[in-house]
């Protein structure tokens, strides 16, 4: 039988082909063509896909966070001349929603089965660790970096991250654990046009979906298994960066929920949920900053995109803004990414994280040098000095390769 020219084989091969390997439309029409003996163009064998696909798959999983940013867009005040923009972005946003349920299969395979938490009881000083995470660039291509060596890199944080824990715990009671995604979690292939694509291992869509697989795999489910049986809570903080977007302009307005980071945090949010963790809590803002409190010191999280440069006057500026006009409370340290070279002003009141692919041609170009590292913060509960800080652990990843 036939549907509108395709027949039920046809497109079963196609659904199945696109829901399962990692084929450009390209390649898929390459390949169709020369089963079914057709010449049939990629555009129309991407129609055929969406046309047909729900006749396959019902599945809805995060439909409801992908209608939103959909909506942003279409409840915008939009001039005639602006409609083809939308109409691009509405199509990226179709194949996002491809990625993410095919992301959805992949978690759901193995859903562990979670006691209630118990939270640490110990005589002992209280201790909070902070594992700031940024610029992780899922996508990003280099010559000594891919997505394999992204992979290890993360492992090695978690692996350096719970040694310190456990070394830690035989003098304090460590009864906390705030991880701050500091922004720039894909590396877009389409911000700067071409220029981009140059630089990049595969698409936005795929970078966005190893981006959901890759931080539940090899961040949260590690982590969040370690500290549920240690009594540990678990704090996302979760923040947007300049790369986390498809458009050449990034946006002011909410970027926190107009940027892709909106689907890649809820998504993380929704899988740790269903995996039944209950040691955990999340804070997604819809702007670029969030802010949370350790032993009374109030922490504010940006990715440094908004500040003029890494200097400390420029941070410094951008910190003061944000405690007289955002926040309205005076801040006692402020931790961002943006320009991949750890670096720390006024005894770590004022941060700045590394990132994980290290050094590119770009900051070859411009003489930085920027090796690959990330940063973990310890506080203690003290009363006998200024602020809670304790001290701060660089985890150097270089030469994880």
């Amino acid at each position: 039988m036939s549907i509108k020219n395709y027949t039920e084989k046809e497109i079963a091969y196609i659904i199945n082909s696109k829901d399962t390997k990692d084929w450009t439309w390209n390649e898929l029409a390459e390949k169709y063509n020369k089963k079914f003996n057709q010449d049939r163009s990629p555009e129309t064998i991407r129609e055929c896909y969406k046309r047909y696909v729900h006749l396959y798959n019902d599945d809805q999983f995060v439909v409801k966070q992908l209608r939103t940013v959909a909506n942003t867009k279409k409840n915008s005040a939009l001039k005639a001349k602006e409609n083809r923009v939308i109409l691009e972005r509405l199509n990226t946003l179709e194949e996002i929603l491809e990625v993410t349920k095919n992301a959805a299969r992949e978690i759901i395979k193995d859903i562990p089965k979670k006691s209630k938490f118990k939270p640490l009881k110990s005589k002992k000083r209280l201790m909070t660790k902070e594992l700031l995470l940024s610029d992780i660039h899922f996508g990003k291509l280099t010559a000594t970096f891919n997505l394999e060596v992204l992979h290890r890199r993360l492992d090695e944080v978690v692996r350096a991250t719970l040694h310190e824990i456990e070394r830690d715990s035989k003098e304090y009671a460590v009864e906390r654990l705030i991880i701050p995604i500091l922004g720039d979690i894909i590396e877009s292939d389409t911000m700067h046009g071409p220029e981009s694509s140059k630089g990049c291992e595969f698409g936005n869509s795929r970078q966005i979906y190893e981006a959901q697989i890759g931080l539940f795999k090899h961040v949260a489910k590690p982590i969040l298994d370690y500290c549920h049986d240690k009594g540990i809570f678990v704090e996302f903080v979760m923040v947007t960066g300049n790369h986390d977007r498809t458009e050449e302009k990034r946006t002011f307005n909410d970027p926190g929920e107009d940027n892709v980071t909106y689907i890649i945090y809820n998504t993380l949010k929704d899988y740790i949920e269903l995996a039944g963790y209950n040691n955990v809590s999340f804070d997604i803002p819809s702007g670029p900053w969030a802010i949370t409190s350790i032993y009374g010191s109030t922490v504010m999280y940006e990715h440094y995109d908004n500040a003029a440069n890494d200097s400390r006057k420029a941070l410094e500026t951008l910190m003061t803004k944000r405690a007289t006009n955002n926040i309205k409370k005076i801040i006692h340290f402020m931790r961002g990414g943006h320009f991949h070279n750890t670096t720390s002003y006024d005894n770590n009141r004022i941060q700045i994280n590394g990132s994980f692919p290290g050094n590119d041609s770009y900051s070859s170009i411009l003489g930085f040098d920027s090796p690959a590292a990330q940063t973990l913060n310890s506080y203690v509960k003290t009363s006998r000095r200024s602020n809670s800080f304790y001290r701060t652990f660089v985890i150097q990843l270089e030469d994880v390769k």
